[in-house]
């Protein structure tokens, strides 16, 4: 149900061309709010983070009200979150808009973090620091008006500082508020506490104003840090309707289809193209294919086929669908009916693992164990060249073994592709050989890429070897080599092929290693017993 509630909602963007356009658009200027958010809890969120959970939640918003009455009625398309989390998140936007300049600093040293307005002591001292010339100028025809000294002049020098010059002529009108600092021989300077107080705030502006705004952004930035839990829950609704809306898109630019999704056993995929192959090829070139498979009946495809002739890509493309209809998306192809599967497993590919000391062979077998052993009946497997990283025999052997393994103790639905052309001999009802077709023409061979019923009548390895580059002289002897290898199996007597073949001779007698052992021993340095226990030991190999 709740894949089929996903597919509905896919489908309702879908069919809803101009919505799906404006709705992405609009969300492509949502940030990470889920990193922002963490940050925030964190408390190493700087200024311009907090402006990055404003514009993602304003974001949010505006993209609700871009899906129609249709889409509301989806609850997979539903970003409201309840009026009392949407209030709480409007209230955290309104916040960092009210407190947070444009383009702020993100460092906290610095100033230019809050916005104007915001706070009265820090627009004061704001005011103060940028029109410093005007306060004093102000203060200065205050003591003018006070005094009637009309000529009387405030001065700086890095000395004294701010102060006030008065005339000889103007000494006796000079109040008892003015403390003198210096006399010269043209008149007297002087201070007040009043201007003494406004140079001290003039100076120390600057600095009051970096720790103020540090101070107030703190205190914004923990009053967003207690909404948070509401934060998450808004990030994973618009995640949720992102995702969904990237499905429709991509249904759309690449001419996917809706799948059938229910709790049968069949895997049906009429047309199955590989998502990512197709999307680098010219449009129509990937060749599409069918599988078909179901645990009630056929289970199990044993697809054989030439090298280069496109079985991984089969494989891969498969699992691919199933992972992307589950996941809720439309899916490559022209029809598809999934039955729900509980995992996938993939044993494909081959590498090692120099940093654990594995080789390729031991990972492969790693792999192999992990799906015989945790895999289900309503599993999906995908295995590809099981057992080519050793010798021939053993390697058949194992990919002999663990084929009926799948399909007598698991009965999951499995695609095993294989170059071990002997394993299409093996008889099962729940079997099928299926291979990639190849069109020989006057010694070219060209890959159709389509799967078809049977098994596949060869490898081509040379001919892959010669578009590699591998020099001819190499070719011609390999072709040599392979025509009288072929010619001694056919030849081979049926008493080779015996379940039992006779065992190796030994390379020494029972004597030869008796008399060996003896002629080691040294007397004189072993204990009594341990003789009685050598004597013992040769006694029984004699």
């Amino acid at each position: 149900e709740a894949i089929r509630a996903r597919l509905d909602a896919v489908e309702c963007l879908y069919r809803n061309q101009r919505t799906l356009e404006k709705l992405r658009a609009c969300l492509g200027n949502c940030l990470d709010l889920e990193r922002l958010a963490s940050r925030v809890a964190m408390e190493k969120a700087h200024a311009k983070d907090l402006l990055g959970v404003k514009v993602s939640l304003d974001t949010i918003r505006e993209a609700s009200l871009l899906l129609g009455p249709e889409a509301r009625t989806i609850p997979e398309l539903d970003f409201r979150l309840g009026p009392e989390v949407e209030e709480e998140l409007r209230s955290v936007s309104d916040l960092i808009g009210r407190a947070i300049q444009d383009e702020p600093s993100v460092l906290l040293t610095e100033g230019n973090l809050i916005r104007p307005g915001f706070d009265a002591e820090l627009d004061s001292l704001r005011d103060l620091r940028d029109s410093s010339r005007s306060v004093l100028e102000s203060y200065l025809e205050e003591e003018r008006a006070a005094t009637g000294i009309q000529n009387l002049r405030i001065r700086y020098n890095r000395i004294l500082g701010y102060y006030l010059e008065v005339t000889k002529g103007a000494l006796s009108q000079v109040p008892g508020h003015f403390i003198r600092r210096q006399s010269l021989s043209t008149g007297e300077r002087y201070t007040t506490d009043r201007l003494a107080d406004l140079e001290s705030r003039i100076n120390g502006a600057q600095e009051k104003i970096v720790e103020l705004e540090r101070e107030r952004f703190l205190e914004v930035r923990a009053a967003v840090r207690g909404s948070v839990p509401r934060l998450l829950e808004a990030a994973r609704a618009c995640a949720r309707v992102d995702c969904l809306a990237s499905f429709a898109y991509t249904a759309t630019a690449r001419g996917y289809t809706r799948p059938e999704v229910d709790d049968s056993g069949v895997l049906r995929i009429s047309e199955g193209r590989h998502p990512v192959v197709e999307a680098h090829m010219a449009g129509g070139d990937f060749v599409p294919n069918d599988t078909r498979l179901d645990s009630g009946g056929v289970s199990f495809a044993l697809i054989t086929g030439h090298n280069m002739a496109g079985k991984s890509t089969y494989l891969r493309q498969t699992a691919l669908i199933v992972l992307m209809a589950q996941a809720g998306s439309f899916v490559p192809a022209g029809e598809a009916r999934i039955g729900v599967v509980d995992r996938i497993f993939c044993r494909v590919g081959a590498q090692d693992n120099l940093a654990r000391g594995e080789s390729t062979f031991l990972v492969e077998m790693h792999e192999t164990a992990y799906i015989l052993n945790n895999a289900g009946p309503r599993s999906l497997v995908i295995m590809d060249e099981v057992g080519r990283g050793t010798g021939t025999l053993d390697g058949l052997a194992i990919a002999w073994a663990a084929a009926e393994y799948l399909l007598d103790a698991l009965g999951c639905r499995t695609l095993f592709a294989t170059h071990y052309h002997e394993l299409t001999a093996l008889d099962h009802p729940k079997m099928v050989n299926r291979s990639l077709s190849v069109q020989e023409t006057a010694g070219e061979v060209v890959f159709l890429k389509r799967v078809v019923e049977g098994p596949a009548a060869g490898s081509y390895g040379l001919h892959v070897a010669g578009l590699a580059g591998i020099p001819p002289a190499v070719l011609a002897r390999a072709r040599q080599v392979r025509e009288n290898l072929a010619r001694k199996e056919r030849d081979l007597p049926a008493a080779v092929a015996s379940p039992r073949p006779p065992a190796q001779a030994a390379l020494f007698s029972n004597e030869e290693l008796v008399l060996e052992e003896l002629r080691s021993l040294d007397p004189d340095r072993i204990t009594p017993l341990e003789a009685l226990t050598r004597l013992a030991k040769l006694k029984k190999l004699l």
